[in-house]
């Protein structure tokens, strides 16, 4: 590993590794995620999607500096033509797409002409994430035109990382449950930053009266510490 990250800035590393641990279950992880691994890689640009096996197609796509109106071109016609990601998802680990799809059939397609090129998306490194048989999202990494493509280091790099996005991303949240009126009002003056002191004082009830409503409120919000709780509200 330490071979590895030599030459790698390992505050990158470090930043993505923590992401994900604490973004664990959110379904905003791959969103979250994604510029941290541009920065990583020295990426342009990154997508990420997950495969929809009734539609047999690319669904629920996030993107890291890539316009919103080529992601919904991709939706309605590109996935059609596209002939990297069938290819990459059978890979079913990090590679370069240089190493899997023969250039000149890349550059004589549609996909590469209409969708890759004008976005300027020339050098890609993919990585398909398996939870067994379900595909629970991908990382899709590109690099324009003039940058150098990204190398084996790179791609073993991600895979090295693998098990890191495979854990956040198969993770399904728990179905957040109501909260009761007094326990919104904790929150709420929780996550504006009142102590449990300022909160007891606040509403007129006991310290450990708020300590309960906060403990019930973290559970069914699905949050680990105050933190947290102060992202959901």
């Amino acid at each position: 590993m330490a071979t590895l990250l030599r030459g790698i800035n390992v505050d990158h590393v470090a930043e993505l590794v923590w992401l994900l641990a604490e973004s664990q279950g959110r379904p905003d992880i791959r969103a979250r995620s994604l510029q941290a691994v541009a920065a990583l890689l020295e990426a342009e640009h990154v997508a990420s999607f997950v495969w929809d096996q009734h539609e047999h197609r690319s669904t629920q796509p996030v993107a890291f500096n890539i316009d919103g109106h080529h992601l919904q071109a991709y939706e309605q016609h590109f996935h059609r033509v596209d002939v990297v990601t069938p290819v990459m998802r059978k890979v079913r680990q990090a590679a370069r797409v240089d190493c899997h799809v023969p250039r000149d059939t890349l550059v004589a397609s549609e996909f590469y002409n209409d969708f890759l090129r004008p976005a300027d998306m020339e050098h890609g490194l993919n990585v398909f994430f398996f939870d067994g048989n379900q595909d629970v999202g991908d990382l899709r990494i590109w690099r324009g035109r003039g940058r150098v493509p990204f190398s084996e280091r790179e791609e073993q790099l991600l895979l090295t990382l693998e098990p890191y996005f495979l854990n956040a991303f198969r993770t399904v949240p728990k179905q957040r449950q109501a909260l009761s009126l007094r326990e919104a009002e904790v929150v709420r003056l929780v996550a504006g930053g009142a102590s449990d002191k300022e909160v007891a004082r606040a509403l007129g009830i006991g310290f450990t009266t708020v300590r309960t409503h906060l403990k019930n409120a973290m559970a069914k919000l699905n949050c680990r510490n105050r933190t947290q709780l102060a992202r959901c509200v």
